[in-house]
């Protein structure tokens, strides 16, 4: 993700179809006006720099080193993103920003986002409350906008698709014609709610275990 020009290369696919599903809902008449919701880390923002401490470190996840990640501004625009949303703006839409970033990092995120020139306010970032869940915050945002495109790099940022791996398998499988239509995903091997549905207990264990878990998943052909 880091150094691969095809990890570039699919970033840039993914932002410049999602333009093309955006101009092609501009054509027709809807009632309500346009608006793309995206999410922001491993979407528009790059962490991936924190992902590389860990695997450095051999440690898992803190709240203080991503405390601290947040608190120094230092993410930096994915590929094509910034002109991705000044692009839906000079189109007549809107951009929200529907982030599991907690309300308490509202002013670090804002200000990283302008840094790295993004269009954005605090009406059109919207950070997480009570749940994970987006999809009570996804439908506010309906019920004003007609959503011609969702970006992310989850699986939850389109849909709730469950816990287990099969779960999750079987809803795609359901959604398959939405893809790169209406849902538009980013790859992200390196973390996301994948991981849980590898192992129940994924969450409970060191990055040892975590790493062991991971490779216990894989299903070679012999």
């Amino acid at each position: 993700m880091q150094t691969s020009a095809e990890y570039r290369a699919s970033v840039y696919q993914v932002f410049n179809s999602a333009k093309s599903r955006f101009l092609e809902e501009k054509s027709k008449n809807h009632d309500k006006k346009l608006a793309v919701i995206v999410d922001i880390d491993e979407t528009v923002l790059d962490n991936i720099y924190t992902q590389a401490e860990y695997i450095k470190e051999g440690k898992n996840y803190s709240q203080k080193a991503w405390d601290e990640w947040v608190n120094a501004e230092k993410a930096v625009a994915m590929p094509g993103a910034v002109e991705f949303v000044n692009f839906i703006y000079e189109n007549g839409g809107e951009v929200f920003y529907v982030t599991n970033r907690k309300e308490s990092e509202r002013e670090k995120t804002l200000d990283n986002l302008l840094k790295e020139k993004f269009i954005a306010d605090d009406r059109h970032l919207i950070m997480k409350t009570k749940e994970s869940s987006k999809e009570s915050r996804r439908n506010q945002i309906e019920n004003n906008y007609y959503v011609a495109a969702y970006l992310g790099d989850d699986i939850n940022d389109f849909i709730d698709a469950g816990a287990t791996a099969e779960e999750r398998k079987n809803k795609v499988d359901e959604l398959s014609g939405e893809f790169g239509k209406k849902y538009f995903i980013i790859p992200n091997p390196v973390y996301g709610s994948f991981e849980a549905a590898i192992n129940s207990d994924y969450y409970k264990t060191d990055y040892r275990g975590r790493t062991e878990m991971r490779k216990n998943s894989l299903k070679g052909w012999k």
